[in-house]
């Protein structure tokens, strides 16, 4: 099936879900067929689940080739796992959505409505949340300060709830830093953005994914990752002690000539110590943080590895991304003696792994 044919591709990762993709699904058909008619397909990129969401999805597949599944070797993390279902996704149009029904295909209409009108990106934005108030106060702080923090020209939003056109999401996926944060990436790369309200759903089976220690190194990531604002705090701050101290040390100097020198007590000086140490082990934190995500990204390591991928012969034929090998579903690749070395020294020309690698 030629690309322009695919209309509208749904990606969603997959995280101990199988409570929710046969309903995922059973939802989404009959709206992207309203939309498309048949020009549509769904990408489920499991990101290493431990229940039984891969069989799930095998079973979606068989059912509906349209269905394409993507098996990561491990868990590598909700924001990879999109970055995956866009590097297989086709569709002249591209939706991202979560997998536990929060965000409702019911919607996918006002967004579509919405870019008709020449829009590159239409974001959802959620009405009547259905987290626990801690939850959405702890979202609220973390985006009001990534975005303060951040110089992009369009908010950072929570939800990956969004639609986005083909130019943009080729765009997408040149970005190929390590540490990601999809709405982020979606602010930064700009052209023509907008957003509708749309109702937020309530989780259809599991319990959220995102704790309160994910939610934070995800906070600290997207900091460091999109704005170089606290290397100049820093900096601020730095400038900010030396002041001080010189005018403290004036003030010393004074003190001693109109009253008397008098003897700091030992308190006085054990405060001063530890702040100026916990200060210089912050700073060195903050600049350790940039350094060693060069180290990351200098690697060289793939983003995420695929152990099995299943698709249609015409997807594979078609997609942007043929170097991902299929694996058919009805027979899954089994262990092969290992060939006989050329050299016969044990080590061969060259090595293999069962997936494909994307950098």
């Amino acid at each position: 099936m030629p690309k322009s044919e695919i209309a509208y591709s749904v990606v969603a990762p997959v995280y101990n879900e199988q409570g929710n993709l046969e309903a995922l699904y059973a939802r989404l058909k009959p709206v992207l067929e309203q939309l498309a008619g048949d020009s549509w397909e769904i990408v489920l990129t499991d990101d290493g689940s431990r229940d039984d969401s891969w069989a799930v999805i095998q079973s979606l597949h068989e059912r509906d080739p349209r269905v394409v599944g993507l098996r990561f070797s491990r868990n590598f993390g909700h924001h990879l796992a999109l970055t995956a279902g866009l590097d297989m996704a086709r569709g002249q149009r591209v939706v991202t959505m979560d997998s536990d029904l929060q965000d409702q295909p019911e919607e996918l209409p006002k967004l579509a409505a919405k870019m008709d009108e020449g829009f590159d990106v239409v974001y959802a934005t959620r009405v009547d949340r259905h987290h626990q108030p801690q939850k959405q106060l702890m979202s609220r702080l973390f985006f009001w300060l990534l975005n303060s923090m951040s110089d992009v020209p369009y908010p950072i939003t929570g939800a990956v709830f969004r639609m986005m056109n083909r130019r943009f999401v080729d765009e997408l996926n040149k970005l190929r830093e390590r540490h990601r944060l999809f709405t982020g990436l979606t602010a930064w790369l700009g052209f023509r953005q907008t957003s509708v309200d749309v109702t937020h759903g309530e989780r259809y089976a599991g319990t959220t994914k995102y704790t309160f220690g994910k939610m934070l190194t995800l906070a600290l990531d997207s900091i460091t990752s999109f704005s170089a604002k606290p290397l100049y705090y820093v900096v601020y701050l730095g400038t900010a002690i030396a002041a001080l101290s010189v005018l403290f040390a004036a003030y010393i100097v004074v003190r001693y000539f109109v009253v008397g020198y008098s003897m700091a007590g030992y308190g006085s000086l054990m405060t001063a110590i530890t702040f100026i140490g916990g200060l210089i082990l912050m700073v060195l934190g903050i600049i350790g943080q940039y350094i060693g995500r060069i180290f990351e990204q200098q690697k060289g390591r793939p983003l995420y590895i695929l152990e099995s991928v299943m698709q249609d012969e015409m997807h594979q034929a078609t997609r942007l991304h043929a170097d991902i090998p299929v694996h058919p579903i009805s027979a899954r690749p089994e262990a092969q003696p290992a060939p006989t070395p050329a050299n016969g020294n044990g080590i061969n020309g060259t090595s293999g792994m069962n997936g494909a690698m994307r950098g």
